[in-house]
């Protein structure tokens, strides 16, 4: 790549990937305080992991089978990015629509994500369902960071970043939604929590 390249690249990363990722953990930690069982079997397999004191690297990775799939799925029900689109540079065929060039056809993460033909009771949060379900899915029933050529430069810093966040914060944190708090959805270009997420926070034992 030239220097140009590499500077526009990194800035994509920069400005795309903040609030993107503050969005997932967001709505990761509100789903963990929902469903205080697999919070539970999120927390055994990071104290069998780590100390308490002790931060996972990228080395860790690799062991953290439970903590991916939390992610994954979190990132299924609500995906940072909850649609996007697609310019057609050439008058299209797809099925029996007539999609004529200049058009831009639209799609959303959010509604395939929960769509019944792909996942059994889709509107669970349910992490081990990508011990068994997630070799049968078709080619685009899942795609939070996009596809194709145009899929996210970011993908694989922010199963990363996201993945070694969750076992940090997870590790010496337990969080707790303030009761009568209201949850909704703000589907700006992100999917935001239209109230904040007014968490309490308790540290876990030594």
């Amino acid at each position: 790549m030239s220097d140009k390249q590499v500077r526009d690249e990194a800035m994509t990363i920069f400005i795309a990937g903040h609030e993107t990722t503050a969005n997932a953990l967001t709505w990761t930690f509100y789903l963990l305080s929902q469903n205080p069982e697999i919070e539970k079997k999120l927390a055994e397999e990071l104290e069998s992991k780590f100390d308490i004191n002790s931060t996972p690297s990228v080395a860790d990775i690799p062991k953290l089978k439970f903590t991916e799939k939390v992610l994954r799925e979190s990132m299924r029900l609500y995906p940072p990015v909850w649609s996007l689109g697609r310019y057609v540079a050439n008058d299209y065929t797809l099925d029996k629509y007539n999609i004529p060039a200049g058009s831009t056809i639209m799609m959303s993460q959010y509604l395939i994500h929960r769509d019944p033909r792909y996942y059994n009771e889709p509107d669970s949060f349910n992490p081990e369902r990508w011990s068994s379900e997630a070799a049968s899915l078709p080619k685009f029933s899942y795609f939070p960071f996009g596809g194709g050529i145009r899929a996210c430069i970011g993908k694989s810093f922010a199963w990363m970043e996201g993945i070694l966040l969750i076992a940090t914060i997870s590790r010496q944190w337990k969080m707790h939604l303030i009761p009568g708090h209201r949850v909704e959805l703000d589907p700006a270009i992100t999917l935001r929590a239209k109230y904040g997420m007014k968490m309490k926070l308790k540290r876990r034992k030594v």
